[in-house]
């Protein structure tokens, strides 16, 4: 029987990332500062060559942030692909800026670069790539037509943290980029993200708005740090032949109905009016971003293998593709 993927909890977390919550959980005073910031903070900045890392505690922080520096004016247009997490306008709207959305192809589900020229006006100041499901856009073209129209561009790398295009890390070639570390994404601290630039201008501007945050509260921070502990606790009662009815989901029912367990994206994101501040990532959330950032090789070839089972067991029913993808 195949194992269930519990996307609510942390389908990310291994054994290592269990021990490191719980020891984490017994030392509080560590859990707003700390060294895993800093360490974080560097390793990404050498990752991506950036001069200016800002970690927040989502990726919609770190979007909402991008936006904020660019001091967006009632109309102002922002673009972005039309099949996208309902995060990416909320922050877009939250920023004072008004989205505009580009159709997507077929083949990867990123935007469509004739559809983007379109939907270019006097009015628009930005463009959010997404590089869906790691898969990166057409880096070329977009970049030239940002140029072009003097566009900033914004990589949200939620999807795509590892992936290269033309020999350069996915995140590079933007004015800006975003990443997550949601409990959903590439690499997991439950809650948490980050956003990078080389440009000394945006990051300025960024840091007029950055240094104004606070730390999430401890009880958040204990909340996210009992993710790992309850997805340990409750995945073996997943494995049901009667999944609907299982002991695991009614567990995660009642850690709900506490509060202990929190949701990526709630009621009030789905309306347009997210209910999640934008704050600063806290030490104990980066220590185990950290953790698993260690890892990202290893975690992206387990992807890259899923992906060709994926296209293998699919492929006969897959007609409309027509090339064969690059994993």
């Amino acid at each position: 029987m195949a194992k269930p993927i519990l996307i609510g909890i942390s389908p990310n977390a291994m054994a290592d990332d269990v021990r490191l919550a719980f020891r984490t959980l017994l030392s509080p005073w560590r859990w707003q500062s700390g060294p895993a910031l800093l360490t974080l903070k560097q390793a990404l900045a050498d990752y991506f060559q950036a001069t200016h890392v800002f970690l927040v505690n989502a990726g919609r922080s770190g979007l909402y942030l991008s936006l904020k520096a660019l001091r967006l004016k009632p109309g102002d247009e922002v673009l972005l692909q039309a099949f996208t997490c309902v995060a990416v306008p909320n922050a877009i709207i939250t920023a004072g800026g008004k989205p505009v959305f580009v159709d997507t192809v077929q083949n990867d589900f990123n935007l469509s670069v004739d559809d983007l020229e379109r939907k270019i006006s006097s009015k628009t100041k930005a463009l959010i790539i997404q590089h869906t499901f790691g898969r990166p856009d057409d880096l070329t073209a977009i970049v030239k037509l940002c140029r072009r129209h003097k566009l900033t561009l914004i990589e949200d790398c939620a999807h795509a943290l590892g992936a290269e295009s033309q020999g350069k890390k996915v995140g590079s070639f933007g004015d800006m980029a975003v990443l997550s570390f949601g409990r959903d994404k590439v690499i997991s601290s439950v809650f948490g993200g980050a956003l990078i630039t080389k440009n000394q201008l945006l990051a300025k501007a960024i840091n007029k708005e950055f240094w104004r945050l606070k730390f999430p509260s401890l009880w958040f921070i204990k909340k996210q740090l009992l993710h790992p502990l309850i997805f340990n606790l409750v995945s073996p009662f997943y494995f049901s032949p009667h999944y609907r009815f299982s002991l695991g989901k009614f567990m995660v029912a009642v850690f709900r109905l506490f509060g202990l367990i929190s949701l990526p994206v709630s009621r009030l994101d789905k309306l347009g009016k997210s209910d999640l501040p934008v704050q600063k990532l806290p030490n104990a959330l980066a220590s185990l971003a950290l953790n698993q950032w260690r890892q990202l090789g290893s975690f992206n070839l387990h992807r890259k293998k899923l992906a060709r089972e994926y296209y293998r067991g699919l492929k006969p029913f897959a007609v409309w593709r027509r090339r064969r993808p690059d994993f």
